[in-house]
């Protein structure tokens, strides 16, 4: 995900890391919304996970964000 697509989906974004980290406060969220990559170290901080453990959960988050819609999801009507 690029930045421009971070800045335009961003109310969307924030309520999927809130959903995902409960424990994350809003400011700590807010802080996100230019780096992403600091999602791993307050993850880390505030749910006791190690370091590898932290970095795997964004990862699995960003793959998640990336993921592609399939053909029945696109064939949906809005």
């Amino acid at each position: 995900m690029n930045n421009d697509n971070t800045q335009k989906n961003w109310t969307e974004l924030k309520g999927k890391i809130k959903a995902k980290w409960a424990k994350l406060n809003e400011t700590d969220v807010e802080s996100f919304k230019d780096n992403l990559n600091l999602i791993s170290s307050k993850i880390q901080t505030a749910y006791g996970l190690t370091k590898d453990k932290a970095e795997q959960e964004y990862a699995d988050f960003r793959k998640t964000l990336e993921k592609k819609p399939t053909e029945s999801e696109k064939s949906k009507p809005n």
